[in-house]
């Protein structure tokens, strides 16, 4: 078991580094890092790199997730959110999530990297780092697009406007560092341990994750370069390649004390309201009719012992002075001190190897398997649904909507694999199942009532953050958020 305290202090550190640096706005994204890694030694920086890279995910990535995920939805009763349900992302609220990606995970990670390819000894240092630099890479190109890459995290060499790259050219560049990462792992070398919050240290682990996270990259490229993942994939299958299992979910886990509580948490504490975020009834009406357990681990009651949502949207047309208690907020173990940030969790990978089977890029009839694995794997994650997988589990798989179509179609099957998959990432991994939305357009959605966008137009990705728009001059021009990527042919 990881030592959470050991966690929680290296939280606490990364936050109170990065709220100092990030008071500058001189091109701190990707050109400088205030926490000046070259001056410490790899075991301090990792955990730096990996607290960073959560609360990102389990803050501001999250809360956009949420909304445009349509989990969530902004209450009537506060404002903090409404321009979300509207589908209006601001440059200027960019800013923080793609400084504590650049400037803060991924400086980190290549001082690792750097460090560890020149050092023997710590070269074990080095394939996390190249692992994680692949995850955080992905992020950022799934949520901006086109940016700065080869060029990127090279201020200190005098390169202060780097050029942005193609997605196309970012995920070869991915792809080439999971595969780094994996040959750099060498069982008979010593690597991190307790300072290593997510694996502690555990090369097998480690070696999992970034099989799943390459069959994630290649997955989300198989409608514009379907040879590509199947060639890939195919392979990692005929070899073997394990991928990550119940109970090997990648996360890092929070203690509830000052500064060390969840991102979530704290920034609901920093906003003095509990007003703002409501669930949606896109996914409580969904959840409700096939009668799923997780509801009441996702959500809380209402005042009437119900859990009811809003309709996106919804809140600011009503006006202010309701009653927060006539609809449902997340769930402590959502939005709570203690609420963990995934990286990537077991029921993803067992929806991604479903899919995979599915498809046929792997060997074998194994899909129904994986897809029900996946479900088992989000149920034991929280109490309620753990509690009745015995009872309630196999009559579920069973029931309309849920049992799989072994002899069905492609589109039945993904239909069924990739709803599963949306309602186990809810409130755990928001950003993720934006992402995968975008992706399949599974499951359908319903258009904001108070968008700004044009009718039956979805938010395509986050809009570059104001201080590429005036600082760098090879900042290759604005793009609106109902602008798709290029993975996106819908």
């Amino acid at each position: 078991m990881k030592n959470i305290k050991h966690i929680a202090f290296f939280f606490a550190l990364a936050l109170l580094l990065f709220s100092i640096g990030s008071c500058k706005k001189d091109f701190l994204d990707v050109n400088q890092n205030e926490n000046s890694p070259e001056k410490v030694d790899v075991k301090f920086a990792l955990p730096s790199a990996e607290s960073y890279l959560g609360y990102t995910l389990g803050n501001q990535l999250s809360i956009v997730g949420g909304f445009w995920g349509q989990y969530w939805t902004q209450g009537p009763n506060a404002n903090q959110y409404a321009n979300l349900d509207q589908y209006v992302y601001n440059s200027s609220e960019a800013d923080r999530p793609w400084e504590a990606l650049y400037a803060g995970t991924l400086k980190d990670l290549q001082f690792i990297y750097e460090t560890g390819t020149k050092d023997s000894t710590k070269r074990n240092y080095a394939a996390i780092a190249r692992i994680l630099q692949a995850y955080t890479y992905q992020v950022i190109t799934d949520a901006w697009g086109d940016a700065p890459f080869s060029e990127s995290l090279k201020g200190d060499a005098g390169n202060v406007a780097p050029h942005f790259e193609s997605q196309e050219k970012i995920y070869d560049g991915i792809l080439d560092m999971v595969n780094e990462g994996i040959s750099l792992i060498d069982f008979d070398k010593d690597g991190p341990t307790s300072d290593d919050l997510i694996y502690n240290g555990d090369l097998d682990l480690w070696t999992a994750f970034a099989n799943t996270l390459k069959l994630k990259i290649l997955l989300r490229q198989n409608a514009v370069r379907p040879t590509l993942a199947q060639t890939e994939i195919g392979d990692m299958f005929a070899n073997g390649d394990l991928f990550i299992a119940e109970g090997e979910d990648a996360k890092l886990l929070y203690n509830d004390q000052k500064y060390q509580q969840s991102p979530l948490f704290t920034t609901g504490i920093a906003l003095a309201t509990t007003s703002n975020i409501f669930g949606s009834r896109t996914l409580i009406d969904y959840m409700t009719t096939i009668n799923d357990p997780r509801l009441a681990d996702y959500f809380a009651a209402n005042g009437g012992g119900n859990i009811a949502g809003l309709y996106q949207g919804e809140g600011k047309l009503l006006g202010g002075n309701q009653t927060d208690g006539t609809w449902s907020k997340p769930s402590e173990q959502i939005i709570g001190p203690l609420a963990s940030t995934f990286l990537i969790s077991a029921s993803e990978s067992y929806f991604l190897q479903a899919e995979a089977i599915a498809r046929g890029y792997a060997p074998g009839n194994d899909d129904q398997v994986a897809y029900e694995t996946g479900v088992l794997a989000s149920w034991n994650n929280w109490p309620n649904a753990a509690g009745v997988t015995t009872t309630d589990l196999t009559p579920y798989l069973a029931s309309d909507s849920v049992a799989y179509p072994l002899g069905g179609s492609l589109t039945e099957k993904l239909k069924v694999i990739l709803t599963q998959k949306w309602i186990a990432m809810a409130g755990s991994q928001n950003f993720e199942a934006w992402t995968e939305w975008r992706r399949t357009r599974v499951p359908a959605f319903q258009t904001s009532m108070t968008t700004a966008l044009a009718p039956g137009q979805f938010p395509g990705r986050l809009v570059y953050p104001s201080d590429e728009v005036t600082s760098n001059i090879n900042f290759p021009g604005i793009k609106t958020v109902d602008k798709t990527m290029w993975w996106d042919v819908h």
